[in-house]
Parts: C-alpha cells; structure tokens; sequence
C-alpha cells in the first residue's frame, strides 16, 4: 500500500502558471490584436501632442541675521510690532509652494504683459487664444478621461471656491479656477533643502514666451518673499515716520512761535519778558531735540528694512530654451504598448471567471 504524499506547493504554483500562460496563449491572436491598436493610439498621441519648450531659473535666496537693536525693539513695542521676534527670521524656501499656489500670485501670473504678433496681450489672453490639438483632445478622453466625467458633475456657479489672503476675502469664479489649473501644469518650483536652492521651471509651446513667464514669476516670487519678510519692519517704518512728521512740526511751530515773539518785543527787556523768552527757547530746544532723536531712530529703521530685505542671488539665470522638452514620443509609445498589453490580458485572465458570476447571478 503506497502512501499518498500531499501535493507539493511549489508544483502548485508550476501548474497554476503554466495554466494560465496556456490561457493566454490561446487568446494570442487577440492580445497581439489589441495591443496593435493601443500601439497605433499611442502614436497617434505621440505624433498628435503638442510640442513643449521648459526653460527655469535657479536662485538662492541671501539675508541678513543680524537682530535688530534693543532701542528699536523698544520702540517697536510702542508700534505694536514684535520686531524682536520678525528680525532676522527668515521665510523658509519650503513655503514658497504655497506661495506659488495663492490665488493673488496667479492672478499676477495672468497679468503679465506679453507682445505675440506685434500685439500687446495678457498671460491670460495667450492661455485662452491656444487651440486645441488632437493630441490633447485623445489624452482628455482616453487617459484623463475621469477627470472630464468627474468634472460634468462640477458646479457651474460663477463661483466655485473662495481664499482668504492679507485679511481679504477672495471669491474665484470658474473661468479662473479652469485658468487656475492651467497654471498649475504650467509653472512649477522645486526646493533642493540640502543645497539650499530654488528652482523655477515654466513649460510652455513658445519658447520666448515661456522665457518671459519665468523671468517675470521669479520677480513675482522674490517680491513676495521681501514683502512678507519686512513686513513688520515696513510697519515699525511707517510708525516713525508719522512720528517723524509729527515731531517735525512741532519743532517748526516752537520755532515760529519765538520768532514771532522776538519780532513783536524787539524793543522791549523787562523781566516778564526775559521769562517768556526763555520758556519759548527751552520750548524749542526740547523739541528740537525729540525731533533729532525721532530722525536717527528713523535712519536706525530705515538701515534694519535693508538688512531684512532678502537678496537673491542668481545661479542659473532665465535663457530662451531652444530644444523641446516634450512630447517624449518613444516613452510615450512604450507605454501605451504596455497599457494594451496588461488591459489585453487582464481581460483574458478574467473573462471566463466574469462570464461565470454572470451566469449565476441571471440564474
């Protein structure tokens, strides 16, 4: 009597494989078949897409640690301005993102001046007046095809989001969201942490245009940054600089005002006048003296605004590109070669255990 021996999980596994290589085999006719036509769609995309040109900007941004002095932090505390906290602080690369993702940014985006043709337009006119290829029509309903059902089920409000920036209330309506997006693919940055850099990036199918873009969203960028790193200094500017007036005025009214008193009693020398004479003079020493003061705590702000504001400094600096970017035809057949394949035989793989669970479920 021989002893059975269980089945051995290895030659399982062997058998199972083979089955369904067998399987497929059989279907090969139609994997060959569909594959063929997923090879002919991804040419078509490949030829059909719209030639792109990427050209960037790298830079780093340089500021000045130095804290402010403690007279200034003083007086910025009368302001209402935390400078002892602000000075020095620097805004980290890492936000820069978002940034580039707020709804005043790119709004500015698709402000930009641009001449096409001898005409003055917007970034935003050259976006809208951009026909439609083939090859974007076939990726909107093959590979984003989702994304165009997803988005019929979108509001149609003039409004769809609102964003909230500098304390104001922003309401975006659809044509700028649409715009929004475009941008989005568009302008890109990218943030090396270990070296410190920044890294701006347009991609566009006119390769001056796609130069001027970059090198106006890196002054956009750069001037955002400034403005958000002295913002509290600019603030403490301000405060000194009305007390500056202020004070000034004083000073100049202290003075007039003893002028006329000794244009008015130029003749005369009694003691009552030696005494209002002398409290005019000391009235307008004192404010001679707070005005001087309140003028070099001016200069004191004015030298901390410029070691707050961040220079940026230029590694690789915006150049009209001259060679395209994209489409990458060969990528871009291979992997449709591979989507047919993998579609072609999961079909196959599936088929008969799908065509079972249909049958059961109508009996």
């Amino acid at each position: 009597m021989t002893e059975q021996r269980p089945n051995d999980p290895i030659e399982e596994d062997q058998i199972d494989l083979i089955a369904l290589a067998k399987k497929i085999w059989s279907k090969r006719k139609r994997v060959v078949k569909f594959t063929l036509l997923f090879a002919i769609a991804g040419l078509l995309v490949a030829l059909l897409s719209p030639v792109t040109y990427t050209t960037s900007s790298v830079f780093i941004p340089n500021s000045s640690s130095d804290k402010a002095p403690s007279g200034l932090s003083s007086l910025a505390s009368l302001a209402g301005v935390d400078l002892s906290s602000a000075s020095g602080s620097e805004i980290s690369p890492v936000l820069y993102p978002k940034i580039l993702e707020s709804a005043n940014f790119k709004r500015q985006v698709l402000d930009i001046g641009l001449i096409q043709d001898g005409d003055s337009i917007s970034f935003k006119e050259y976006i809208l007046n951009q026909p439609k290829t083939i090859g974007s029509i076939i990726n909107k309903y093959t590979i984003g095809l989702p994304g165009t059902i997803m988005s019929l089920f979108s509001s149609n409000e003039e409004t769809l989001s609102a964003s909230a920036e500098d304390g104001e209330i922003l309401a975006i309506s659809k044509e700028e969201f649409l715009l929004f997006e475009q941008l989005d693919e568009i302008i890109s940055i990218a943030i090396n942490e270990k070296e410190s850099f920044i890294e701006l990036t347009v991609s566009l199918g006119d390769p001056k245009i796609a130069a001027i873009v970059a090198k106006e969203c890196e002054k956009l960028l750069q001037a955002r940054v400034i403005k958000l790193k002295i913002k509290q200094s600019t603030e403490l500017l301000k405060y000194v600089e009305a007390r500056y007036e202020e004070k000034k005025a004083d000073m100049h009214a202290a003075q007039n005002r003893l002028s006329n008193f000794k244009d008015r009693n130029y003749s005369i020398s009694t003691s009552s006048f030696g005494n209002q004479l002398t409290r005019l003079e000391q009235d307008y020493q004192m404010a001679s003296n707070i005005f001087q003061e309140v003028a070099k705590q001016l200069e004191q702000v004015k030298l901390q605004v410029s070691k707050d504001t961040p220079v940026f400094s230029i590694i690789k600096p915006v150049v009209v590109p001259t060679e395209k970017s994209a489409p990458k035809r060969a990528l871009i057949l291979v992997i449709w070669i591979f989507l047919g394949l993998v579609v072609t035989i999961g079909y196959t793989l599936i088929e008969e255990p799908f065509k079972e669970i249909v049958k059961q479920i109508k009996s």
